[in-house]
């Protein structure tokens, strides 16, 4: 629980949605400026290659921080995982998607989940 200056509680879920929020507001913004094409709300529905196409620079991304870990070079790793960060909320603020309630509701069903759950080895 955190006490604003106002004296009203915000819990830490409140907080992190709305800083994970400014926070894609912030990157479109960025991305807009430096021209980059930005996804819209309506392209979930158009079935456009543009959604795929984000999911593959996201993945590319992640790639590079494998990369990184294979060279044992902590500085591109954190720096790529930034990446993998910032394209995806760059990808869910414009389509509109809250992901910090999405994240919070996640976390809630995997407190619910047993260890290792699945079976599987990884």
């Amino acid at each position: 629980m955190l006490i604003n200056c106002d004296s009203t509680v915000a819990t830490l879920e409140d907080v992190a949605t709305e800083a994970l929020h400014n926070l894609g507001r912030e990157i479109v913004e960025i991305n807009k400026a430096n021209g980059w094409n930005v996804l819209e709300p309506d392209q979930w529905q158009t079935r456009e290659y543009k959604i795929p196409a984000v999911l593959a620079l996201i993945h590319s991304e992640v790639s590079e921080a494998l990369e990184a870990y294979r060279h044992d070079d902590k500085e591109n790793f954190l720096e790529e995982m930034a990446d993998v960060v910032i394209r995806v909320l760059d990808a869910t603020h414009g389509l509109g998607l809250d992901i910090g309630s999405a994240i919070f509701a996640k976390l809630k069903k995997n407190r619910t989940r047993g260890y290792r759950h699945g079976g599987k080895r990884v």
